[in-house]
């Protein structure tokens, strides 16, 4: 079963060749940990996970080829399309004090001055900017991860510190 500790590093996007091979995308480009892990978990979207075996991976442009042990044809692999790829959140690198890692920030409450914005559901990752999803009760708005709107991070006290966010568009959050 998922692990709220569980982090995703990336997707499997599809098949490659006809010996078991995926495609994965991994969600941060620069990160090279993918090639590094002796097993990963795959996460369906049920949120259950199954942990498998790397038996080896390497980098192409924009994706990672990964074999896995036990997946040796085409459709076992087809069959892996569209899961994530997890790891514990200690698996993951220490990072400097200056810097956190995005998935840290998901149920922290979000602040401007003394007006509370409302809570980060989610990241939302685009070319220019990552932006947290802020939703409070029925509305949401994207706050832009750049030092005009993001003042720190405290995660021991699981709060995001912001300014401006008054510039930001607010919209009726979407039923689910």
């Amino acid at each position: 079963m998922t692990s709220r500790a569980d982090v995703a590093l990336g997707v499997v996007v599809r098949a490659h060749g006809i010996t078991g091979e995926l495609k994965v995308h991994a969600y941060n480009d620069a990160s090279e940990l993918l090639g590094t892990l002796p097993g990963f978990g795959l996460r369906a979207k049920d949120g259950t996970v199954t942990q498998v075996e790397v038996v080896r991976a390497k980098r192409i442009p924009k994706l990672w080829i990964v074999r896995l042990a036990g997946v040796d044809t085409r459709e076992a692999a087809e069959a892996l399309r569209g899961l994530e790829v997890v790891v514990p959140r200690a698996a993951l690198p220490e990072l400097p004090d200056d810097e956190v890692y995005l998935t840290d920030l998901i149920g922290c409450e979000v602040w401007d001055g003394e007006r509370r914005i409302g809570v980060v559901e989610s990241v939302q990752e685009y070319p220019t900017a990552d932006c947290l999803v802020v939703v409070d009760g029925d509305t949401v708005r994207e706050l832009p991860m750049v030092d005009t709107f993001v003042e720190g991070v405290d995660l021991e006290a699981r709060r995001v510190h912001a300014s401006g966010t008054d510039e930001l568009p607010v919209e009726a959050r979407k039923a689910r």
